[in-house]
């Protein structure tokens, strides 16, 4: 029978200094939480031991503090942010069902060893789990200590070969040499070493004291004779007793079914997703049925009232080329029914026929006095599109409620905010798929209770999020820009972006010849070949063969990162050659290698995927491909655009905002100079270059606007000295001066950055123009780097966030206007602050007038938003 005795001092400060600047996102610390959690998991997991339990010291002294006052005198006070999340440990060790020994008087080391001698007598085979040296001493055949973190047994093998001496004679050795961590003092002058040589030479410490004369250094002999008092002292401090009055029986130890519930609303509340994944899936109160049968598919349909909500199953996730596999809906609260269309594997079950599924399906689905619910509802509605659905009416989605509540988590799937908000642990779509190749794989059965909860959970969290967007006043956002954004970007994914395939490929060769070019060069300039994608040759080449000075250092020697590799190839050649194959290779990889593969067979477009609920700020990200990171500078940058092209009869027209996050800046700032500047139409960068340098603003050279541009959008993105010093490559004092120049001549854009961080420290958030939240836990840490970062959130996403929605809402209105005048004009992409659109040439005209002037006025700002747009036969050319 195996017994772990954990020491939970010991563990609970080595996870928090192990694990660094973990936080959830109201900015709680987490960091031991997380570790001490994770460690407790690994024993119960890995080890299977049939019996547990946990000693914590009390803060009560003990006889070793009346012994010698200075004893633990040393150690520093607990931090704060250790002492905060220790009622969280005691709460989760609680929720484990494991027993807590704590007696006052008496620290966590004798409790341990009094419960591990008396459980060995019974013949348990103890584990001692601590990383405390002193607890060596109570080794013997029925008790070792573990070492999670290394993983390993620590038994009387173990201790000879490291300090040559038995278990037990460990409080000898740490009576000669001390111990730095509790500290006894020892003798000073005789360190781990010289004690272990005296006690190999003496059978005991006792012998040692008495024939002192033996001792052979006089030195050391001097330091004994000296000190026989403060080495017994020592000894007695170090002496683990195993006399505690506690009783106990085995039935203590046993390892018992956690709380899952306690549990599972704990790593909620602490955001431990990784954790709450681990809970066992709940048992589900809900009723789930399959549907087989018209009639009784007709009777569902009829009694559905205000709202319902739905859960499209697939083949796979390309809305253009899957199919559904089945329906699931839900109109009650823990009532829902799943409809199979096109299982592979029926069981027990015939399907009812899709075509008079749908019929019936369309009547509420087109009704838009109906409400619609869903999580992602983009994906189920782009498939009822292909069916010729429009679906009409107020759409609920889940998914993107969670994301405006908390955008800072980096997932909002139905797993992981059912956990959050209804406490329950549902399948993932791996485990109901397991090696299927997919749902239509699934048995009827299984695919059931599947798709029904998805639309069941939907069903609920609607009644719990949706008011809380209220209550946080962004409703509103939800309403006017994210729901109806849903549709707009359904169609733009649908419409894809047709791409000059042998134009692709051609330059995939080409770019293939210029690596090869490359490398030839790097090795000429290293004197050797080597594996340039490998960062340990490639750091051995440029600081030991070419002896450059390194910079940062990794776990695997010296950093051979962008910033790293920039710096260096101010003085050599090779660095800035592997920049150019860094990033012709990355070109390659990700863009005219892959893209030629990823067009649609039907269509001969690429179809992006645009995602509403990833980024903190509330910009759209772009996936599956990612269009949005194809270099905007550059000759390749330039070439891969001019593959994307228009269809025969078509040209592209890209609109692009202007300086829009410093028009911004002006707009909530009221910066007087700011927007002058704006309603002026000067050019902001070189009137800022003009005001840096007091020169003329005919004076100001590209140079100094370059700096001026830098600054500019560094004070945007809050920028600190070190970081603008970086980006110019100027001294800290140099950049220091900028800055301080800039808030010199901005004395509103200062005011209003200082209010800014008053207020979301005091609020925890910051919002939008529009009202969109972002909260900034980061503001709250200790540590200065994190807080540093927040600052710099806190000054940028109302800016950044702002602009998101200035760029949503116009995409909306602009889409409402092309369906409204019946243009056959496709907006097909959007990066950021610009707009792509695919347009009949007869609607050149029409088209170009109706985007601007959508953009430029889509909100009244103090200064105008100035749009710039390009037409051309592909995106390079109109992009310009």
């Amino acid at each position: 029978m195996k017994l772990y005795l954990i020491d939970g001092n010991s563990y609970v400060y080595r996870a928090f200094y192990a694990i660094r600047g973990l936080q959830n996102s109201k900015g709680f610390p987490t960091n031991a939480i997380y570790g001490f959690t994770n460690m407790l998991l690994k024993i119960i997991k890995e080890k299977k031991p049939d019996g547990i339990a946990i000693s914590f010291d009390s803060p009560v002294p003990t006889e070793r503090h009346r012994l010698f006052e200075a004893y633990k005198a040393q150690r520093p006070e607990t931090p704060n942010d250790l002492i905060r999340q220790l009622p969280y440990i005691r709460r989760i060790i609680d929720a484990f069902n494991i027993n807590v020994f704590e007696i006052p008087g008496y620290e966590a080391d004798d409790i341990l060893c009094t419960i591990a001698k008396k459980a060995s007598e019974k013949g348990m085979d103890v584990f001692i789990v601590t990383a405390d040296k002193d607890m060596l001493q109570i080794i013997n055949h029925g008790i070792s200590i573990y070492d999670p973190v290394k993983d390993r047994i620590l038994d009387s093998e173990y201790v000879k070969e490291r300090y040559g001496i038995t278990p037990e004679r460990i409080p000898e050795l740490m009576a000669l040499a001390g111990d730095s961590v509790d500290n006894i003092p020892g003798v000073k002058g005789i360190g781990e070493k010289t004690a272990q040589e005296l006690l190999k030479d003496f059978g005991s410490l006792d012998e040692l004291l008495k024939h002192p004369e033996r001792i052979k250094k006089e030195r050391i002999r001097r330091l004994i004779e000296e000190n026989v008092d403060q080495i017994k002292m020592s000894r007695e401090l170090s002496i683990i007793r195993a006399d505690v009055p506690l009783s106990f029986s085995l039935s203590d130890f046993y390892v018992k079914e956690p709380n899952w519930q306690a549990l599972l609303t704990l790593f909620r509340d602490l955001e431990f997703v990784s954790l709450m994944k681990l809970i066992p899936t709940t048992e589900s109160m809900r009723e789930y049925k399959t549907i087989i049968e018209m009639d009784r598919l007709n009777a569902l349909v009829s009694k559905i009232g205000r709202s319902f909500s739905v859960d499209i199953e697939t083949t796979g996730r390309d809305t253009l080329r899957d199919v559904i596999v089945g329906i699931a809906l839900c109109a009650n609260k823990g009532k829902a029914h799943y409809v199979p269309l096109s299982h592979s594997y029926e069981g027990v079950h015939t399907q009812i026929d899709k075509e008079d599924c749908l019929r019936t399906l369309r009547i509420i689905f087109e009704n838009k006095d109906i409400q619609k619910i869903g999580h992602n509802l983009k994906f189920d509605i782009s498939f009822l599109r292909r069916e010729g659905f429009n679906v009409s009416g107020m759409l609920y989605d889940t998914m993107i409620a969670s994301y405006l509540l908390n955008p800072n988590r980096p997932n909002h799937n139905l797993e992981e905010v059912a956990f959050e908000y209804l406490s329950y642990r549902k399948k993932t779509f791996p485990e109901i798929i397991g090696k299927r190749a997919s749902f239509a794989d699934v048995p009827i059965e299984e695919a059931t209770v599947y798709a029904a909860e998805d639309a069941a959970l939907a069903y609920e969290l609607k009644d719990i999020l949706f008011p809380q967007l209220e209550e946080e006043g962004l409703d509103k956002v939800y309403r006017d820009i994210e729901m109806p954004l849903i549709n707009v970007l359904i169609d733009m994914e649908m419409a894809g972006f047709l791409i000059d395939t042998e134009k692709m490929r051609e330059m995939s060769k080409e770019i293939e010849r210029e690596l090869e070019s490359i490398k030839r060069r790097i090795y000429f300039l290293a004197g050797e070949e080597f594996n340039i994608n490998s960062p340990k040759q490639l750091s051995k080449v440029l600081f030991h063969s070419l002896g450059l000075k390194p910079g940062k250092k990794t776990k695997t020697g010296f950093s051979t990162e962008l910033s790293v590799l920039e710096e260096l190839a101010e003085f050599h050649e090779l660095p800035r050659e592997i920049l150019n194959y860094r990033s012709l290779s990355k070109l390659k990889s990700t863009y005219t290698d892959v893209l030629p593969s990823l067009v649609n067979p039907i269509t001969g477009r690429v179809h992006t995927s645009f995602n509403q609920t990833v980024t903190a700020t509330g910009r759209l990200s772009s996936s599956e491909p990612n269009l949005q990171n194809i270099p905007i500078k550059g000759e390749w940058g330039r070439r891969i655009r001019e593959a994307f092209i228009a269809a025969p009869g078509n040209l592209i027209i890209s609109s692009d905002y202007s300086q829009i996050e410093l028009r911004i800046l002006a707009h909530l700032s009221g910066d007087r100079s700011l927007i002058e500047a704006f309603q002026s139409g000067v050019d902001i960068h070189a009137k800022t270059a003009s005001e840096l340098f007091n020169v003329d603003i005919n004076s100001v050279t590209q140079d100094m606007r370059r700096v001026a541009k830098t600054v500019n959008f560094g004070i945007v993105y809050g920028i600190s000295p070190f970081g603008l010093s970086e980006a110019l490559n100027i001294s800290r004092e140099e950049a220091k001066q900028y800055i301080a120049n800039y808030f010199e001549r901005h004395r509103e854009v200062k005011d209003y950055i200082e209010m800014t961080l008053k207020d979301a420290s005091e609020r925890g958030f910051v919002k939008t123009m529009f009202g969109r939240k972002r909260p900034i836990p980061e503001l709250k840490s200790k540590t200065t780097s994190t807080r540093q970062l927040g600052e710099r959130l806190a000054v940028n996403s109302p800016i950044q966030g702002t602009a998101a929605d200035i760029i949503k809402v116009a995409m909306i209105n602009i889409w409402q206007t092309i369906k409204d005048k019946g243009l056959k004009t496709k907006m097909i992409l959007q990066v950021h602050d610009e707009l792509v659109f695919e347009v009949p040439e007869d609607e050149i005209d029409v088209v170009a007038r109706l985007v601007k002037e959508k953009m430029e006025g889509v909100v009244k700002l103090t200064v105008p938003l100035r749009v710039e747009s390009g037409i051309g036969k592909n995106w390079a050319e109109a992009h310009g």
